[in-house]
């Protein structure tokens, strides 16, 4: 939500809309990823591409994503101007978060900002998962990542190889 915010802050747009979508009830069964790949379908195209952030609020250590070679020198773009965070590109590692899954299943391109979830079972759901368990420096480098990542995707030149494919019955 942050990292949205300061996009938004910014005297220029960038020249595609980034969306940030507060999913639900995944420890449920996926069901707000599973209804929002449902309700884009016909639009995965227009995914450039899909992150999320689903692992607290620590420091992001590396990155990757999902996407075919042609697409290779604006996923460099974006690594290089993460490499001051800290973050490393990790070309053969990383995969779409759990919420993203769906609509990636049906061909949407993820990316994967590899999250230090060291504490995140100890806070996770429970009476100590307040803000005040947060370390603020952690906090702002996450933010300065995907805020950098987002808007470095939705200003790329062409695309990131998102496109419709058919996604398999469940069993």
């Amino acid at each position: 939500m942050a990292a949205g915010h300061l996009i938004g802050q910014l005297p220029r747009a960038p020249r595609r809309t980034i969306r940030v979508v507060a999913f639900a009830n995944e420890e449920q069964g996926l069901h707000g990823g599973k209804a929002y790949a449902a309700q884009h379908a016909s639009q995965v195209a227009r995914h450039q591409l899909s992150a999320e952030s689903d692992f607290g609020a620590g420091r992001i250590y590396a990155f990757n994503t999902g996407a075919p070679a042609h697409a290779r020198a604006a996923t460099q773009r974006i690594a290089e101007a993460l490499k001051p965070l800290g973050i490393e590109y990790v070309a053969d590692k990383g995969s779409p978060g759990p919420d993203i899954g769906p609509i990636s299943a049906r061909g949407a391109t993820w990316a994967w900002l590899a999250q230090d979830g060291s504490d995140y079972f100890d806070l996770h759901h429970n009476a100590d998962d307040t803000l005040d368990k947060i370390d603020p420096q952690a906090l702002a480098q996450n933010v300065a990542a995907y805020a950098v990542f987002a808007y470095l995707a939705a200003e790329a030149d062409g695309d990131f190889g998102s496109a419709p494919k058919p996604v398999e019955a469940a069993p």
